[in-house]
């Protein structure tokens, strides 16, 4: 996958003094890469926040709010496990080691589910305070290192040998259940959750004005019928860092680091 000229949008060729806002063109870098494969996108810049983003398409503005998905409903202080994982990071650049992990702790898929329809319901009032009128509002849920739902995403499946048919009820329990959120009356033209360059999109009322690719009927059929044990599965999610020999590299099984 080639990557998109990134240059010809204005959040990266004006780049913002604002830590935040740089920080958040970073977070969507590859999810433009992706959705430019998919609609054509004239121009991407910073809203009056909110929203986050405007994306120009066709003489029309959508405004783009973005929201980091937590694991779970946390009442004071966040996600505090983000601080120690920053931390983390910066020692692993400074003594990195061949294998390297973090934990992020323990979370139920109704964990994460509450968790998204808290912070879904907090970004559809957040509408009131836009300052601006758009052709589309779009809500971006970003599953980024320690989120919730990787398992919709192929790249991301982690499938335990010789049970392969509980893991694709669980998958499809988890968008059956998101759909379901996404069903409820809001705002939003569309709400995408997206992973490094893969998203899922669930667009509002069946409207799917750009064709991008959604959940099949029968994925959802299947998550619908799905028992709600499913729900109650816990993951212990982890970050890991592996140091690429020569060796590995020299073979073309593994492509050299970024």
């Amino acid at each position: 996958m080639n990557p998109i000229n990134h240059s010809s949008f204005l959040i990266y060729r004006n780049l913002s003094s604002n830590r935040q806002q740089k920080k958040e063109a970073e977070d969507i870098w590859w999810f433009l890469n992706s959705l430019c494969k998919l609609m054509t996108i004239d121009d991407v810049e910073y809203g009056l926040e909110p929203p986050d983003f405007v994306f120009h398409v066709s003489g029309n503005s959508i405004g783009v709010e973005l929201t980091k998905l937590n694991p779970k409903v946390f009442v004071e202080g966040g996600y505090a496990r983000r601080k120690p994982f920053k931390e983390w990071e910066k020692e692993t650049k400074i003594n990195p080691q061949p294998y390297q992990e973090f934990s992020w702790g323990d979370f139920s898929v109704k964990d994460s589910l509450a968790a998204f329809n808290q912070q879904f319901q907090g970004k559809c009032d957040d509408v009131k305070k836009w300052k601006q009128n758009f052709s589309e509002k779009w809500l971006l849920a970003h599953v980024d290192s320690g989120g919730p739902f990787g398992e919709i995403f192929p790249a991301r499946e982690r499938i335990v040998p010789g049970r392969e048919e509980d893991f694709a009820n669980l998958k499809a329990k988890i968008i059956y259940s998101l759909a379901s959120i996404c069903e409820q009356p809001h705002p939003f033209d569309c709400v995408i959750l997206f992973s490094g360059q893969n998203l899922f999109p669930f667009p509002a009322n069946g409207r799917n004005l750009h064709k991008l690719p959604v959940a099949k009927p029968e994925v959802l059929e299947r998550g619908a019928k799905a028992s709600d044990e499913y729900l109650d599965w816990s993951h212990t999610s982890k970050s890991c860092k592996r140091q690429i020999s020569e060796e590995e590299i020299k073979s073309g099984k593994i492509n050299p680091p970024f």
